[in-house]
């Protein structure tokens, strides 16, 4: 929940620029735009009541709009700071009497005001104070800061404006009321200025009052209000610890050996039986997750990607191919011998004729494809509704086209085979006529053929089969990226996914059976295509049948090698160390799509810099999409500054292990089977998680530096 309680609709002083003025429109326009709840006004030194019933009118049903004041403040022997005062709107108008009458008479371009002035203008009304602090100029001193505390006598209603969210997020955890707002200077831009959060959405001023002062009844009030699961965790065997997780961050903290991260994986177990789909990420498990992502079995290759046919058709081919042998000198002997011998085969002159000749028919191969590529796409068809993309007219004319493309194609295919099977039963025919004239008349008839006709075409389709087999084998490799996540100074990083033909580099490609079987199978292939009318090519085809057979090798996808490369945003190949694997896998588990995700110590073995600008935000965001987030963690970034929902602290004395579950906005941590046992929250937590308060103060110029 976006709040701005630092904001300007006009220009009062001399060095206020005109983009601080601000029609109702405009006001509307950027307040929607920037998903901000609720808004202070606080103009210096004025507070016009007219203009902010206007704005509160034209935002009412999307933002609160709150009255205040900025007021130069100038104690004696101090600088000059900026004191902001915002008050429950209820008291809109008695506060717009009080501000006229704190200013009455002053020149509002250059006038100050004292600390005691200004309580004694708003003691009665329901307000709280917000001091410039910090880096947030002009700041207030320390002894004035005393002193405000001293004064309002409710530490509760003080609050410290700092200059951006690092380092509201900082002293926050030091036990300050911290926020940052717009000092919006021009209203065009409005929607590029800082805002604070509250984890906590309230519905009024009077609940934000509350909230500041962690009231337990406020806090379980709103935390009620957000998704929540009420699971049973296993810190070890046989223990049941009942937790209540959220749909936002939730964070188990405490000392070694206490079970955080078998609390993470049976909360883990719990939620996805539940039905939800969860991500987990284990820090000490990199080493095997990483491998584990290169892992290549059960992937296997698009042939249409690589632009390849299986080649099963001519794989068969080769099964069945049979060598076609000349004929014989002594047929035509025995035929010469036996001529004459019967006066009435003798006037049967088809025992003469010569079988006819095979036809080639060039696009009897393109015919056979097309009929192959049509009858993948109607039965593609059959699972597109088409009538979804396309109207009735469209779909029906389409259908209409591809069955008279279909039924063409299957005409011409039609007419190869007629003109294959006419050729085939003649010379069928024939060759049977003769042996029943030959075994009638105990003679020989001539031969149909020499058989160098079907030797050569024999061979020949064999080459051509050969030849398809070894294109196949010669295709470009096939690539395919996916991101994996991104490292600091290094870009962008993928793991490519290659498949390749068996070739001479191969050697650290996965085949499904030995490289060696492969590449003498290949090797016959390229033999015979050299070596297409020696004599032993017969032999050669029966060998390569035999291995095949013997293989299993029905296709060209056993030649595909499989593997996988890290490699960067140029393509080089990048072998990350043990810390950027464990970034990129982290990476990848909270960028997956998921319900719950339940993370082990991801901050080990990476830099608190990377935690709070990479990883923290990216887990801020998720539970501001309603995500369910577990971390078992010992970093303050990603421990303390998420502001978890539910903080599970675990520790152990004497053999005895304690859980305490608690939450910031209460700041206590107590004992589930102790409810006089409470701790608190913000001592604990900055203690088991930075080492101490102070460490993690001392921390604030980082954290600074990340947003300067």
């Amino acid at each position: 929940m976006k709040i701005d309680l630092h904001c300007h609709t006009k220009a009062i002083k001399k060095g206020d620029g005109r983009g601080r003025n601000v029609t109702p429109e405009l006001f509307k326009t950027k307040i929607e735009n920037s998903d901000v709840k609720i808004v202070a006004i606080t103009n210096h030194n004025a507070f016009d009541l007219e203009q902010y019933k206007s704005l509160a009118a034209v935002v009412v049903n999307t933002c609160q709009v709150w009255p205040g004041v900025e007021i130069d403040v100038l104690e004696s022997g101090s600088k000059r700071w900026h004191l902001i005062v915002v008050v429950n709107p209820k008291e809109a108008s008695d506060f717009s009497a009080s501000v006229d009458n704190l200013f009455m008479g002053d020149n509002l371009n250059d006038c100050t005001h004292t600390l005691d002035e200004i309580y004694a203008a708003f003691k009665n009304h329901d307000a709280i104070y917000i001091a410039h602090f910090h880096q947030k100029k002009p700041a207030i001193p320390l002894e004035d800061a005393e002193k405000l505390d001293e004064i309002i006598q409710d530490p509760h209603r003080v609050f410290k404006e700092t200059a951006n969210e690092s380092s509201m997020s900082v002293f926050v955890n030091y036990r300050y009321n911290v926020l940052v707002g717009s000092d919006v200077k021009d209203w065009n831009h409005y929607e590029d200025c800082s805002f604070s959060e509250l984890k906590l959405p309230v519905d009024s001023f009077e609940q934000f009052c509350l909230l500041s002062k962690r009231d337990e009844t406020v806090v379980q009030t709103l935390l009620n209000k957000k998704d929540s699961k009420n699971l049973i965790a296993h810190p070890a065997v046989g223990v049941d610890l009942p937790i209540r997780i959220y749909a936002d961050m939730n964070v188990i903290f405490g000392q070694k050996g206490t079970g955080k991260t078998e609390i993470v994986s049976s909360l883990f177990e719990s939620m996805r039986a539940n039905g939800y789909k969860c991500v987990r990420y284990v820090a000490s498990e990199r080493d095997d997750d990483f491998k584990a992502l290169l892992r290549i079995s059960g992937i296997e290759p698009e042939l249409s990607v690589m632009g390849v046919r299986d080649c099963e058709n001519e794989f068969d081919d080769i099964g069945s191919w049979v060598d076609a042998s000349p004929t014989h000198f002594n047929n035509y002997l025995n035929w010469k011998k036996t001529d004459g011998n019967n006066a009435n085969k003798s006037r049967m002159r088809i025992t003469r004729a010569s079988a006819l000749p095979s036809i080639e028919n060039v696009k009897e191969e393109l015919h056979k494809a097309d009929k192959e590529t049509i009858d993948n796409v109607f039965l593609s068809l059959l699972n597109i509704q088409l009538e979804e993309y396309l109207s009735q007219e469209e779909s029906d004319q389409l259908r209409a086209l591809l069955r008279r493309l279909k039924e063409s194609i299957y005409q011409h295919r039609f007419e190869d085979l007629i003109s294959e099977q006419v050729i085939h039963l003649v010379n069928y025919t024939l060759n049977t006529i003769k042996e029943i004239a030959d075994k009638s008349t105990n003679s020989v008839s001539k031969p149909s053929t020499t058989g160098l006709t079907g030797f050569v075409e024999g061979r020949l389709k064999l080459l051509k089969i050969v030849n398809t087999i070894l294109r196949a084998l010669s295709v470009d490799e096939s690539n395919s990226r996916e991101k994996v996540g991104t490292l600091d100074e290094k870009g962008d990083i993928y793991i490519n996914t290659k498949f390749r033909m068996l070739c001479a580099e191969s050697r650290k490609e996965e085949f499904r059976i030995g490289i060696r079987k492969l590449r003498e199978v290949k090797a016959i292939l390229e033999y015979i295509k050299q070596n297409i009318f020696n004599v032993d090519i017969a032999d050669q085809v029966q060998n390569l049948n035999d291995i095949c057979s013997e293989d299993n090798i029905t296709s060209v996808l056993p030649f595909i090698g499989k593997s996988k490369q890290i490699i960067n945003n140029t393509g080089e190949l990048y072998s990350p160390s043990n810390g950027e694997k464990g970034m990129l896998l982290l990476q990848r588990a909270i960028m997956e799509e998921a319900d719950a995700y339940f993370l082990d110590e991801p901050e080990l073995g990476m830099g608190n810099s990377y935690i709070d600008t990479t990883i923290r935000p990216i887990l801020v965001n998720l539970s501001k999409r309603h995500k369910y987030v577990v971390v078992a963690t010992h970093n303050a970034n990603i421990g303390v500054r998420t502001l978890p929902y539910t903080s599970i602290y675990r520790t152990h004395s004497n053999g005895i292990y304690t859980t305490y579950i608690g939450n910031p906005f209460s700041d206590r941590l107590v004992n589930i089977n102790d409810e006089n046992d409470v701790l608190n929250w913000a001592e604990e937590s900055l203690k088991s998680l930075e080492g101490s308060r102070d460490a993690f103060y001392e921390r604030k110029d980082i954290y600074e530096s990340n947003n300067s």
